[in-house]
C-alpha cells in the first residue's frame, strides 16, 4: 500500500513537471510573437492536456497523482515525516499553504477530467472571503507577505545551491549531472520570481480592499511582459519555468520520499 501511494506522489511530480512546461512553452510563444500562445495559469494548463489524444485519462492521472502529493506533503508537515522533521513551524505552515494550493489545482484537474467545469482560479475568491473576516486585510496582507517572503527565500536557497529536503544538489549532482542541478537553480529562481509578484499583489488587494488587485500566477506573467523590455522578461522567465518543469521530473525520479 505504501508503495502505490509513493508512486502516486512521483506522479503528482510529473504533473507539477507537465503544467509548468505547458505554461512555460505558452508564455514563452507569446514572447516571441509566435501563433499558439497564451499566458495562463497552472490550472489553465489543464485545458492544453485535454486537447491531447486520451487526454482525458492522462489528466485523470496526473490530476490524482497532484492530489495524492499535496496529501502526502500536507500529512508530512503536520505530523512531522522525514524531510519535514528539521523544518521549523514557519517552514511547516508554507510547505501546507503550497501543497493546498496544490491539492486545489490537482481537484480542479479532477473535474476537467470527469466533464465539469474547473471552477475560478487564482486568490481573487479566497481574497474576497478574507475580506470579509474579522482583521481579513491584516490576515490578507500577512497571506502576501508570506508568499512573498517565500519567493525570497526561494531565490536565496537556490543561489546558495539549496534544492528541498527530499532532494539535495549533492544526490542530483551525482545521479545526473552538474547541469542538471544548474537547470534546477535556473527554473527554482524563475518560479520564485513568480511568487514574489504574486504576493505583492495580494499585499496590494488586502491594502485597497479590492480582490481583483489579487492577481494569480497568470497576472503575475502579465506584469512581466508589460515592464519596458517585457517580451525579454517574459521570454526568460518562460525559459526558466520550463527549467522548473525540468526540475520536477528529476525530482518525480530522485526525491527521497
Amino acid at each position: 500500500m505504501k508503495d502505490a501511494v509513493l508512486a502516486l506522489v512521483r506522479v503528482g511530480y510529473v504533473a507539477k513537471a507537465v503544467v509548468y512546461v505547458l505554461v512555460g512553452i505558452l508564455a514563452f510563444r507569446v514572447a516571441a510573437g509566435l501563433g499558439g500562445g497564451r499566458i495562463t495559469d497552472p490550472a489553465g494548463a489543464w485545458y492544453e492536456v485535454l486537447r491531447r489524444p486520451f487526454g482525458e485519462t492522462l489528466l485523470f492521472v496526473l490530476a490524482i497523482g497532484l492530489l495524492a502529493y499535496a496529501a502526502w506533503q500536507i500529512l508530512g508537515a503536520v505530523l512531522g515525516w522525514r524531510r519535514h522533521a528539521r523544518e521549523t513551524a514557519l517552514a511547516r505552515a508554507l510547505t501546507i499553504v503550497r501543497a493546498s494550493v496544490y491539492a486545489l489545482i490537482g481537484w480542479q484537474g479532477l473535474r476537467l477530467a470527469m466533464g465539469l467545469r474547473a471552477g475560478h482560479t487564482g486568490p481573487e475568491p479566497l481574497v474576497r472571503a478574507a475580506l470579509n473576516w474579522p482583521f481579513g486585510k491584516w490576515m490578507v496582507i500577512a497571506a502576501g507577505l508570506g508568499a512573498a517572503w517565500y519567493g525570497v527565500v526561494e531565490i536565496r536557497d537556490a543561489i546558495r545551491g539549496h534544492l528541498e529536503p527530499d532532494l539535495e544538489a549533492s544526490t542530483l549532482r551525482s545521479n545526473a549531472g552538474e547541469w542538471a542541478l544548474h537547470v534546477s537553480r535556473i527554473g527554482i529562481v524563475a518560479r520564485a520570481v513568480i511568487l514574489v509578484l504574486l504576493g505583492i499583489g495580494v499585499v496590494r488587494a488586502g491594502l485597497a480592499h479590492r480582490p481583483s488587485a489579487a492577481g494569480g500566477f497568470d497576472a503575475s506573467l502579465l506584469v512581466l511582459n508589460s515592464l519596458p523590455q517585457g517580451s525579454l522578461l517574459l521570454g526568460a522567465t518562460a525559459a526558466g519555468l520550463l527549467a522548473y518543469g525540468f526540475y520536477q521530473f528529476l525530482h518525480a525520479r530522485y526525491a527521497t520520499l
